[in-house]
């Protein structure tokens, strides 16, 4: 048995920002891992489809623009593609293991097991041994689920096995229209595969503004994406080397034929309730139950990121691990869950912040919106040809910026400014007074500011 140490994590995928944390901290701290350090994001996530979304963005860009004078044949290879993406994470993956171990951070891959609240069990591959510590932190992430009767196995895939295809299919269904499904559908759907999406809800993004489900329809649909909302797949047949999927629409039952289908309709949190619960440690079915310190009903047990739901996404999980190592190294630190940055990773881009219209009318708030165009007064836009998108900011009646949704050319960074803005309870005016760059995207946002107070030229 090792000497004690002051914290366990659990889960080389974000914790490594816990583990990070921590060690910075004071703290001496082990981490576990069983597949790769940076996790499902470094590895078959964020980073690996952000790699082949900015290649198809490239290609786009590049197709539309003879009138700037690019002229001649392309075409994407997805060999090549898949190359550079493999490259990029492994590339990446070898920092965050070179800066936890110079923060003095031990990382084992292996499995960790929980034996009691104050030891875990680690196998790696040529050992075996106990390690006693103070706090446990799990940080074992999540594994996408299937349709009920449906198993994961090819040519039934799931994202990560999505990324390992050795050529893209001809056809492709997508069973589920979230941000996971719409990101492939788009890198799919640009590599010639003929894409549907089905959905059972009936809006894409439905928590989002009305106007994004409009315009990524009419977006999907020119990329040659088919897509059926408030659809249901009833049956998944494997047929000799293809698959075929019975659909109920709202107005008939259809049949689909596919090389592939994508199961893109959730994950699960990577844990065993049975085990945890004997430790003292409450679950539910979505997760582990943790305060706004995420610290589980055992004193000593944390956790964090998908295996406590409800947020499965990477921003937010990074946040709860910091959170964390703040706790543990005797700091109040605590999660709030209100102002949480939304991001789809379309071409173009979809972000949101804070409240939608919507939201704040069943709240039963006075409010004012504004709607303007991407590319309104914005040279930058219009420069670069990345005109589609729109930019919509509710307010409260005195101008205090409530809610913000951004759909445009690297929306994702832009919702930043509106980030801060709504977290320092700022009004249009006071945020329209800060100098934004000229030329840039920024513009965009600042068109807006000046619409709500009647002062915009458009």
């Amino acid at each position: 048995m090792t000497d004690e140490v002051d914290l366990i994590v659990l889960g080389g995928g974000t914790g490594i920002f816990a583990a990070s944390r921590a060690a910075k901290l004071g703290l001496k701290v082990v981490l576990v891992e069983d597949r790769k350090i940076g996790g499902v994001c470094l590895n078959w996530g964020g980073l690996a489809t952000k790699t082949l979304t900015s290649t198809v963005e490239l290609f786009k860009n590049i197709k539309k623009s003879n009138q700037k004078g690019i002229v001649g044949s392309l075409s994407l290879n997805w060999d090549k593609m898949k190359e550079n993406k493999d490259i990029i994470c492994s590339r990446f993956s070898k920092f965050p293991e070179m800066f936890l171990k110079k923060d003095g951070v031990r990382i084992i891959i292996g499995h960790g097991e929980i034996i009691s609240t104050t030891k875990v069990k680690v196998i790696s591959e040529d050992n075996e041994e106990i390690i006693s510590t103070k706090n446990i932190l799990i940080a074992s992430g999540s594994k996408p689920i299937s349709i009920p009767g449906v198993e994961l196995k090819n040519p039934i895939l799931d994202s990560d096995q999505m990324l390992e295809l050795e050529s893209i299919p001809k056809d492709l269904i997508i069973i589920g229209g979230g941000i996971v499904g719409l990101e492939f559908a788009t890198i799919c759907s640009n590599l010639k595969s003929n894409v549907t999406v089905v959905e059972m809800l009936p809006k894409l993004l439905p928590n989002e503004e009305p106007e994004v489900n409009k315009f990524l329809l009419s977006n999907l649909k020119k990329d040659g994406i088919e897509v059926l909302v408030n659809s249901k797949v009833t049956k998944v047949n494997l047929v000799d080397n293809y698959v075929n999927v019975k659909i109920k629409t709202p107005s008939e039952e259809i049949s689909r034929n596919a090389d592939k289908v994508m199961m893109a309709i959730g994950r699960k949190p990577n844990i065993d309730r049975q085990k945890l619960e004997a430790m003292g440690v409450k679950t539910t079915s979505r997760g582990i139950l943790v305060n706004d310190r995420m610290q589980t009903s055992a004193e000593n047990i944390w956790a964090m990121g998908d295996a406590v739901f409800p947020h499965l996404i990477a921003n937010v999980a990074i946040k709860e691990g910091k959170v964390v190592a703040s706790n543990i190294a005797g700091k109040d630190s605590r999660m709030d869950y209100e102002l949480i940055p939304r991001c789809c990773f379309t071409i173009p881009e979809v972000a949101a912040i804070g409240l939608t219209e919507k939201q704040a009318r069943e709240q039963g708030l006075e409010i004012e919106t504004v709607k303007v165009n991407f590319s309104a007064q914005n040279f930058r836009a219009v420069a670069s040809n990345k005109t589609e998108g729109f930019i919509k900011i509710v307010t409260l009646t005195d101008g205090t910026i409530i809610g913000a949704t951004i759909v445009g050319a690297s929306a994702s960074d832009l919702i930043s400014e509106f980030t801060i803005a709504i977290k320092n309870k700022m009004t249009a005016k006071e945020m329209s007074e800060m100098i934004f760059v000229h030329p840039s995207f920024s513009e965009a946002i600042q068109n807006a500011l000046e619409k709500i107070q009647g002062l915009s030229m458009i």
